[in-house]
């Protein structure tokens, strides 16, 4: 169960997250127009007929988002550790078909590693790549039902609908991003940022990009409504990377000797339909309140370890033991002694 997963399906979870999550009146835009509001300009229209073609533009587009953040820094590993590749090992074993990687998958990659380095323009060739990612992310995300036919899977339906679209909303998000100067070569970037120990609690947990401090999270959706769940989302990484720093700052213990500590207080949606930037910083957070969320979360996981006796097959080097005492040292803390 996954961090939306969790949220959407587990009210004891849901709750805590809630405590510290902000409301529509909370948020600010960097346009200076209402959040959520009609004030809003539909810069690319969703004219997609399939709901799933919508799924598949918004896992696309955050591919090609990430590769052009790449290219602007300089930096091929937008290319690495893609949530497609875990979609490729599945459906290998699905399929029990062990030459898909080199078949399929690593032409892929190879593309994209040639537009990152050598700062290829954006081409349909670049985007339908984009898609094909998409669909094997799609694959992993997905509960794989007895009658699956890989080919058919794996074709790019309307393909003619679906690459103007993203190349549209790209063409938005050079703008926004690029020009405006969210990101810039010397920027420091965090793709796909996870959260240690707090991510794997939560059977995964990976936002789309941290960019100079501030925590990213790309949207392709037509509505401009506030969404709580959206909110949910935000709050969720946030407070997950803060039980992840209690944890490991004060017991001394690491999740992975790879692990880069991430540190961010300011979250945004981006509207890419819109180019309008969602925006809130937690620093105006009362300390009290987020330290009990906190505490709260450590009650919940002591609670409710789920995976935890496994970690070692997900972290060699670190012992379950180390955690499950970090987790209740936090969750006894407003306990009062007997």
């Amino acid at each position: 169960m996954s961090l939306t997963s969790r949220i959407k399906n587990n009210k004891e979870f849901r709750d805590i997250i809630s405590t510290i999550a902000p409301l529509k009146e909370d948020y600010t835009t960097l346009s200076g127009k209402t959040p959520f509001s009609k004030e809003y300009a539909c810069l690319v229209e969703s004219n997609l007929p399939h709901a799933g073609d919508s799924s598949l533009v918004g896992m696309a587009f955050d591919y090609l988002a990430r590769f052009r953040i790449g290219q602007v820094i300089n930096n091929t590993d937008a290319g690495q550790n893609l949530t497609a590749l875990k979609g490729m090992k599945k459906l290998q074993i699905k399929t029990a078909n062990f030459n898909l990687v080199d078949e399929y998958y690593i032409p892929l990659h190879t593309a994209v590693y040639d537009f990152i380095k050598n700062t290829q323009e954006l081409t349909d060739d670049i985007i339908l790549v984009a898609l094909r990612l998409g669909k094997l992310e799609q694959f992993f995300r997905m509960r794989v039902p007895k009658s699956f036919d890989k080919n058919e899977f794996l074709t790019i339906q309307r393909s003619d609908l679906l690459i103007p679209d993203l190349k549209e909303l790209m063409a938005v998000f050079e703008k926004k991003f690029i020009s405006d100067g969210i990101v810039n070569e010397k920027s420091e970037v965090i793709f796909n940022p996870s959260f240690g120990i707090s991510s794997f609690l939560v059977d995964g947990a990976d936002a789309d990009v941290i960019i100079d401090g501030v925590l990213y999270d790309f949207k392709t959706t037509g509505n401009l409504k506030y969404d709580s769940k959206d909110s949910l989302q935000l709050s969720g990484y946030f407070l997950l990377n803060q039980f992840l720093r209690e944890i490991e700052d004060k017991n001394f213990i690491m999740f992975s000797l790879n692990y880069d500590k991430i540190s961010f207080e300011k979250v945004c949606l981006y509207k890419a339909r819109f180019g309008e930037f969602e925006c809130f910083d937690f620093g105006v957070v009362n300390e009290e309140l987020l330290s009990d969320a906190v505490i709260s979360l450590a009650e919940y996981f002591d609670t409710n370890p789920g995976r935890l006796n496994n970690l070692f097959l997900a972290a060699p080097l670190t012992d379950p033991e180390d955690y499950k005492d970090a987790i209740q040292k936090i969750a006894n803390k407003n306990k009062t002694p007997q």
